[in-house]
């Protein structure tokens, strides 16, 4: 994508280069049928040169929708990375230019969860499933429902 490309040239003798962009959903290539991002992803942030490195300083918000772990009704999940990171070393950089498009793309996936439940963690779903979670019995452990634990390295010798 063009919006975030860095032309490592422009930021020689401490020039910081600005970002403040805001792209489509398309951006982040998402074609999974229980994940979508229905908002624009908007990017701030900064790039400036640190020694032998490009530094890329942002913050992301967008919003991602997942089924419930639950019901399967769609959550809505707001997305809001402050403070984001990324170094690439300069002899990585080709031509003196340097997409930043993959780095955010990445950053935004990873904060989405693995899984997410509708009401705030209250499905009213839960009551027809409660039978099949585990939770705390409220007494003494039965030896026969108790997980079995395996301590693979209590052989060893310290």
């Amino acid at each position: 994508m063009e919006k975030f490309k860095i032309y490592v040239d422009r930021l020689k003798n401490g020039h910081v280069e600005e970002i403040k962009e805001t792209v489509g959903p398309e951006f982040l290539e998402i074609e999974e049928e229980e994940l979508s991002f229905p908002e624009d992803v908007q990017v701030s942030g900064e790039v400036y040169l640190a020694d032998d490195h490009l530094v890329a300083h942002f913050s992301i918000q967008t919003s991602a929708t997942l089924p419930c772990s639950i019901c399967n009704e769609p959550v809505h999940i707001p997305i809001n990375i402050q403070n984001a990171y990324s170094t690439i070393p300069l002899e990585e950089v080709r031509f003196a230019i340097y997409d930043l498009s993959n780095e955010i793309r990445e950053t935004t996936l990873l904060q989405v969860p693995l899984f997410a439940e509708c009401n705030n963690g209250k499905c009213p779903g839960r009551d027809q499933i409660k039978e099949f979670l585990h939770g705390d019995s409220g007494g003494e452990l039965n030896p026969e429902q108790s997980p079995v634990v395996h301590f693979p390295f209590a052989d060893l010798d310290m």
